[in-house]
């Protein structure tokens, strides 16, 4: 189970380089979704008309090469790792301090969403520059091309502050998006182990004798409800944050495909959810939302499946050792 564990034997070293290749498979795995996902979020609402996911796949297949799915991949790696490495590293390190504290047991569960809320925002603070560039790289791959060469073309385009556009949504967003998916997750592990150990006692993946196969199987099925309910609660802000890293972005029309026109940029908080309620109306708020959720759930099965399986390898390792 994610977050720390009295009485585990993995030391926090252990568990950050389990972050970090987690980050690296996630990535690898994830990557087309999210190229379908960013483009259909960023398109004007009328040019999508009659384009599903399915459709939009074909269109950038068809127009760009498979390799146009890969996008920004270089720099997407070294995002998710750092992301995912600290949102599972601070949710330990404040989840220890929770779990070791006299408060009464009836308000942990809330005090952990909360370590949720700071590993989020932990996160999405520290990989938001590498986030800008690889966005706008997803959208026109040669007009960011390499890490250096993004970089410039951000601060060419906005300065220094084009690298955090979009941190208040971000920050509003991925907070509570990774509270809940830690909180989700963390409740429906131990319960589905409890179901397939046949084990009332059975409080985490620690206590009890279980099968690899239930982590795998129990880790999957909570981490798809964690991203199904992460997203889909905080949807909206993550429309609006990303609408708001290409605030500064023009286009070029050397290097632009249909998909990469016709997008819809921000600059302002509040003012951007202003305009999509008035211009597209309260649906606009939830446009790619099905891609989207379906790109979190692939995300949240990956991460916490491998997550918790290379944390089980390495118990089991250490167990050998000892």
């Amino acid at each position: 189970m994610v977050g720390y564990q009295r009485n585990d034997s993995l030391t926090h070293s252990q568990k950050f380089a389990v972050g970090c290749f987690t980050g690296i498979l996630t990535r690898l795995i994830t990557q087309p979704v999210d190229i379908i996902k960013l483009r259909t979020q960023l398109q004007k609402r009328r040019h999508l008309k009659h384009l599903n996911m399915f459709e939009m796949s074909r269109k950038i297949l068809r127009e760009e090469g498979f390799r146009a799915f890969f996008h920004g991949h270089n720099i997407g790696q070294v995002h998710s790792i750092l992301s995912v490495c600290t949102q599972f590293f601070i949710y330990e390190l404040t989840s220890k301090q929770v779990v070791n504290s006299n408060i009464d047991q009836k308000h942990i569960p809330k005090l952990l969403f909360f370590c949720g809320i700071i590993a989020g925002c932990c996160s999405g603070t520290v990989a938001l520059p590498l986030e800008v560039i690889r966005v706008r790289q997803m959208i026109a791959k040669e007009q960011y091309k390499g890490l250096l060469n993004g970089a410039k073309a951000v601060y060419k385009a906005g300065g220094i502050l084009a690298f955090y556009e979009g941190l208040s949504a971000s920050l509003i967003q991925y907070g509570p998006a990774v509270g809940l998916s830690f909180s989700v997750f963390r409740f429906m592990q131990p319960l589905l182990l409890r179901k397939m150990a046949h084990r009332r006692d059975c409080t985490d993946a620690l206590t009890t004798e279980y099968k690899p196969s239930h982590v795998v199987v129990a880790s999957m099925i909570a981490g798809s409800t964690a991203g199904f309910v992460s997203k889909t609660a905080t949807y909206p802000l993550d429309l609006v944050k990303r609408r708001l890293q290409i605030g500064t972005h023009k286009v070029d029309e050397r290097f632009a495909t249909s998909t990469s026109r016709n997008l819809v940029r921000c600059k302002n908080f509040f003012t951007c959810i202003e305009n999509i309620v008035k211009r597209e109306g309260f649906r606009g708020l939830f446009q790619g939302w099905l891609v989207t959720v379906l790109k979190s759930q692939l995300t949240s099965i990956v991460a916490f499946t491998t997550y918790e399986c290379l944390c089980y390898v390495v118990r089991e390792f250490n167990k050998t050792v000892v």
